[in-house]
């Protein structure tokens, strides 16, 4: 199973490589492997951020391997149980208290754009092509996709999107702010790492409260979200790293986090 995805570990950051020939596609060894994986960086002490990636040239992920439909999905209940699983791997890597990274490239397509949206920052290059097309099969995005794309990008805009089933272009992805950034062919990877390299120098305790005060704020009203902020904030000046961060500032030097 953990030959489908690769992780390679280097000065806090962890590059996450699906490894599934010739496009990606999210079976459910792919599916599986990243619960594993994710699992496991949460609770690794040397990862501060984490960059996810598709081997190849084609594609970051083309979507779900459809040849896993079997005839039973079409009973009920079964359908749901998969689309749960499948939310449960998704919520993971979204819920994970570190900075997280998608570096794409290619096709990101049904299952691989909700793996996407799953991350915290996505890069792509300029061949990227991204969409949701599972309406032309006669079904919708069961990973979570009817819910994270229309809080990225707006209700009428996912709606297009996923009524359609039309891919949009790199640019079109960064204008309706689907993507962070869009870099030259073959960059997207080096883009991300250099990001990542950026954060991982930043103080973990920090990063996973500013994470927290994001991502629970917007899910309810400004006002339970900025009493989020306040707690967290609170808490973040009782870190060791807080205190070396403010004295490393009086001092005139760069400070030294331990994660702490």
């Amino acid at each position: 199973m953990s030959d489908v995805v690769r992780v390679d570990k280097s000065e806090g950051i962890a590059v996450v490589t699906i490894v599934n020939p010739p496009m990606n596609v999210l079976n459910r060894f792919v599916v599986e492997s990243l619960f594993e994986t994710f699992t496991r960086l949460e609770h690794d002490d040397d990862v501060t951020a984490i960059v996810a990636c598709g081997a190849g040239e084609r594609a970051f992920m083309a979507g779900a391997d459809i040849r896993e439909f079997p005839d039973a999905l079409g009973q009920p209940g079964q359908a749901k149980q998969l689309a749960l699983r499948l939310h449960e791997v998704m919520n993971l890597i979204d819920r994970c208290p570190k900075p997280t990274i998608a570096a794409l490239h290619g096709y990101v397509l049904g299952g691989g754009l909700e793996l996407a949206l799953a991350f915290d920052m996505r890069i792509c290059d300029e061949t990227t092509q991204l969409g949701l097309p599972e309406i032309k099969l006669g079904i919708f995005p069961g990973a979570g996709g009817t819910q994270r794309l229309p809080r990225l990008v707006g209700e009428a805009k996912a709606k297009e999107l996923i009524f359609t089933g039309e891919p949009v272009s790199a640019e079109t992805a960064l204008a309706i702010g689907l993507v962070n950034r869009v870099v030259a062919k073959g960059d997207a990877l080096r883009e991300s790492e250099q990001l990542a390299t950026v954060i991982a120098g930043r103080s973990l305790p920090a990063l996973s409260r500013i994470k927290k005060a994001i991502d629970e704020g917007l899910a309810g009203t400004l006002t339970a979200g900025v009493l989020i902020e306040a707690a967290l904030f609170d808490e973040v000046f009782q870190t060791a790293d807080s205190r070396e961060g403010i004295t490393a500032f009086i001092e005139k030097r760069e400070p030294v986090f331990r994660n702490r």
